[in-house]
């Protein structure tokens, strides 16, 4: 049976043809089914985990229903020891999440076996479910505290293992603590081995692991710029009203350097006074302002937000009472974390797996009427009224929520992890103008890994075809 047969395979009818050949703790089995291996639960704690195989290191469920959940079978290769420290803390990682799940619902790791985990295709994998029991099952006393206690004691015990290849059972050679070179791992094992009396919490120990695998990932994170702008050929168009800018920095907390990226467009807005004033205003505020950068996603999301406040604040001391405006898209990139703030008709896009996708919805009439059902997509290429906008930059004074939006309003969340061949794009409507999302795609799937080459192809199609407005786009790719 090979996997497309699998993923069309009904599960729940065919479940009592299961075959166990092998039993494990807690009602798991390792089960076949003509020819092909899974892992099958039955019982009553369908729920307890349900959230916890959501986590990466965790099989990939297969089927739900009723009392049973059937997962895909890891039967790869088992881990060679020791493991990278950067692979080591990432397991970890899962591991402490996947344990503060189980605490919120009154349930903990009883033991973790390193012989478990294997390598597969789809990253480190639990070829079996370790055990869990109930906190009422938990055999010490002064439970508020040991059950976290005691998992925290199993997380030292096994990233120690994991590094070392030796088990805690045997002791531990101190000299490890402090053998490896990435800030972070002395200080979280000195605090998680057993003998340690520090009060750590579950949350506290995620927290720093978050940050540690934070420090690791800028080590592999690099990001190439191309950008570039025309004035177009349009002659009653005499000055560039787009301005742009990107700025790549760092910013140090305790374990580390961490990758700080800002980008952002602003188009001036044409026939008005003072369009580039406005946008050059936009544009310098929003590279140049500061915020305090902590390790929270929703922190870092609405902070991006409050910077694009403040180049709207630029905007209006830089007209001075001048008939002006601009539109604005902004990307705040933190390690391989990106967030967004937009407002106006400049477009961000993501190219990621080979797909395009516009994390931005236009703030124009012809875009509301869209979204209303009342116009097509094809009609508004040629409505009178495509340049309307509803919203821009240097025309409130007071923050509106949602006036300008991140990522949430648009997709649910806070930011788009970043990987390795991503591309972020941001243009103008001077360039989307001349070319469709379907044109757009192609162009970026042959260029998206040279981003100065990609750039100049989009104004150079731009200007073939007559370039009526200004025009500018600004690519970053993810290059490790």
């Amino acid at each position: 049976m090979d996997d497309e047969a699998v993923e069309s395979l009904d599960f729940e009818k065919s479940f009592n043809s299961f075959k166990v050949v092998e039993s494990f703790e807690n009602g798991w089995n390792k089960c076949e089914y003509n020819g092909k291996t899974f892992l099958c639960y039955n019982g009553e704690r369908v729920n307890v985990y349900e959230k916890i195989l959501k986590i990466k290191i965790f099989p990939e469920i297969l089927s739900l229903f009723g009392n049973n959940i059937v997962c895909k079978f890891y039967q790869d290769k088992r881990i060679n020891l020791p493991l990278a420290p950067d692979l080591s803390l990432l397991l970890i990682k899962d591991i402490c999440e996947a344990s503060i799940l189980l605490k919120n619902q009154g349930y903990m790791f009883k033991n973790i076996n390193v012989n478990d985990i294997v390598k597969s295709e789809n990253g480190f994998k639990f070829s079996k479910i370790p055990t869990i029991i109930s906190f009422s099952d938990f055999e010490l006393t002064n439970q508020a505290y040991k059950i976290e206690d005691y998992t925290i004691k199993l997380l030292g015990s096994l990233l120690y293992e994991l590094l070392s290849a030796m088990s805690i059972n045997n002791g531990f050679d101190v000299k490890i603590i402090s053998r490896y070179d990435i800030p972070g791992i002395p200080q979280f094992l000195s605090l998680a081995l057993p003998g340690s009396r520090a009060k750590f919490s579950l949350n506290d120990a995620y927290n720093m692991l978050n940050q540690i695998c934070s420090t690791i990932e800028v080590r592999h994170c690099k990001y190439n710029i191309g950008a570039a702008s025309t004035i177009g050929l349009n002659v009653s168009r005499s000055i560039n009203e787009d301005s742009f800018g990107y700025a790549q920095m760092y910013f140090y907390n305790h374990f580390g350097k961490h990758n700080v990226l800002k980008a952002c467009i602003a188009d001036g807005m044409g026939g008005m006074e003072a369009g580039e004033i406005a946008s050059e205003a936009a544009v310098d505020a929003f590279l140049t302002e500061k915020f305090k950068l902590i390790d929270d996603e929703e922190h870092i999301a609405n902070q991006t937000i409050e910077l694009a406040w403040r180049a709207n604040k630029a905007v209006l001391e830089g007209l001075n009472g001048k008939n002006g405006g601009c539109t604005f898209s902004g990307i705040f990139i933190y390690d391989d974390k990106l967030f967004i703030a937009h407002v106006g008709d400049t477009r961000i896009y993501l190219y990621k797996d080979k797909k395009l996708e516009r994390l931005t919805n236009d703030h124009s009439l012809v875009e509301t009427l869209i979204l209303g059902g009342i116009m097509t997509r094809e009609e508004a290429l040629n409505s009178p009224d495509r340049n309307k906008l509803l919203r821009s930059m240097g025309v409130i004074i007071d923050k509106q929520e949602n006036y300008i939006e991140g990522l949430y309003q648009k997709l649910g969340k806070h930011f788009v992890q970043l990987v390795k061949g991503d591309l972020v794009l941001i243009v103008s409507d001077g360039v989307w103008g001349e070319l469709p999302d379907d044109e757009l795609f192609s162009i970026i799937s042959s260029l998206s890994n040279r981003p100065d080459d990609l750039v100049n192809e989009l104004i150079s199609i731009v200007l073939k075809r007559g370039a009526p407005d200004n025009a500018t786009a600004v690519a970053i790719y993810k290059e490790f």
